[in-house]
């Protein structure tokens, strides 16, 4: 064990107990482990693992900056809601989504930090889809089944790990403002095969900030994945509110994370532009300047409208198990209408609870949607999927409005499958993208 580097992994945390005692109650909810492995550090919602190397080349106050990092990642669980997104990706957005609030609490960050303005306020996951739609203009866009493998896996999302993203001018001009240079992490603090060890994992980051990864929680045993995900996530917002209330009481929570923290609570995702982007993705239209979005003139923004439309079949399921409320129904059909009628589209809708109750056939010229609270049992997502297949039926994508209080997923049926959750808490699907709805 690297002693130097312990040892002052152990004093940031003692300091921030004076300094900052919100982060430093949920600090101190992690094991310390020291990895030679990573490049920078990274937490998972049970360890803080850090390279010794690194930690020796930074001041103090840049290890409890990067502390204060890890531990804001957990308690706005980065860690139980990456899905299928790519890592690295999914780490830049989320730095994004919490630079700022640390920087506002006048924490120190290390040097390379992430912090865009116009990333400000937002949630990770809209970070992280505008991101992805940035890198897909910048490679002037991709074929059909590279997008297609976007929203089914990450291996093909972001280029396999990600690495494009560090390559970007948007990330380069979004480091710290300091204007040094990263914190050298290969000379001066160590030597030999651990320095070539470091070395060969600086390519393999997924810490394009330096200031520390977040990684999925790990599975644990005696669960199913979606179990052991739920119950570190319910265990990380109790110990949330735990320090958000004990920080209260103090009157030492920053403004700016009381925010943050009641938008956790009830978080105000914008779920028709998520929405939006998923459909733009599946349809890989062209955009024209000619016939401006309509949507968009009250606000004063001349965006483009679409041109060539090509959405050849869109499946739409609801799950009408009786948990989803008229008022959801008619939002999430308002909004999904709206946005097929700029496509020439065939629809395939399906009302759903253990079986398929009802199945029609549209075309943009019956809509908009009109869909009806029924009522009924328990909810299996299988059926919409089984139906889909015997009718040889492969739509451009299908979009499944349900609470996600299911555990009955078919498999990956290889085309993007959108879930857009009614509820917060959800049990995490094996495909897909999740989006959960405004409250």
């Amino acid at each position: 064990m690297h002693q130097a580097a312990h040892n002052k992994m152990l004093k940031a945390r003692m300091e921030l107990v004076l300094d900052h005692p919100f982060f430093a109650n949920l600090a101190l909810r992690l094991e310390l482990r020291e990895d030679t492995s990573c490049r920078t550090a990274w937490a998972d919602g049970q360890t803080l693992g850090y390279n010794p190397i690194y930690i020796d080349a930074l001041p103090l106050e840049k290890v409890k900056g990067l502390q204060c990092h890890e531990v804001l990642h957990l308690a706005c669980c980065h860690h139980t809601r990456r899905g299928l997104r790519d890592k690295k990706l999914w780490n830049t957005a989320c730095d994004y989504a919490i630079n700022p609030v640390l920087l506002d609490a006048g924490i120190e960050l290390p040097t390379g930090y992430l912090d865009d303005p116009k990333h400000h306020g937002k949630s990770a996951e809209a970070i992280y889809a505008a991101l992805k739609n940035h890198n897909e203009e910048l490679k002037g866009g991709a074929d059909g089944g590279a997008e297609q493998g976007a929203i089914a896996g990450e291996d093909i999302e972001g280029g396999g790990d990600g690495s494009s993203m560090s390559e970007t001018e948007e990330e380069k001009s979004a480091q710290g403002t300091e204007g040094e240079a990263p914190e050298d992490t290969g000379d001066g603090a160590g030597s030999g095969d651990e320095g070539d060890e470091e070395q060969e994992q600086s390519d393999d980051s997924n810490d394009p900030g330096m200031t520390g990864e977040v990684r999925d929680a790990p599975s644990n045993s005696g669960g199913t994945d979606n179990n052991s995900m739920q119950q570190q996530e319910d265990a990380w917002r109790s110990a949330l509110t735990q320090a958000i209330h004990k920080s209260l009481e103090f009157g030492d929570l920053p403004g700016t994370l009381e925010r943050l923290f009641n938008n956790i609570t009830s978080p105000t995702l914008n779920w028709q532009e998520l929405l939006r982007q998923f459909m733009a993705d599946a349809a890989k239209n062209d955009f024209s300047w000619v016939r401006p979005n309509k949507r968009y003139l009250h606000s004063g923004l001349y965006l483009p409208g679409m041109y060539s439309e090509e959405l050849p079949e869109v499946a739409v399921a609801v799950d009408v198990s009786g948990s989803i409320t008229q008022h959801e129904l008619d939002a999430f059909a308002a909004e999904l209408s709206d946005i097929l009628e700029e496509f020439d589209t065939t629809i395939t809708a399906f009302a759903c609870d253990t079986k398929i109750s009802e199945e029609k056939r549209l075309s943009k010229w019956d809509l908009p949607l009109n869909l009806t609270a029924s009522g009924g049992g328990g909810t299996d997502f299988r059926p919409p999927f089984t139906r889909l297949e015997e009718e040889d039926i492969t739509p451009a994508c299908l979009i499944y409005l349900t609470d996600m209080q299911c555990n009955l997923f078919p498999e990956d049926p290889g085309y993007p499958v959108l879930w857009v959750s009614t509820t917060q808490q959800y049990n995490a699907p094996p495909f897909g993208e999740v989006l959960v709805m405004e409250q």
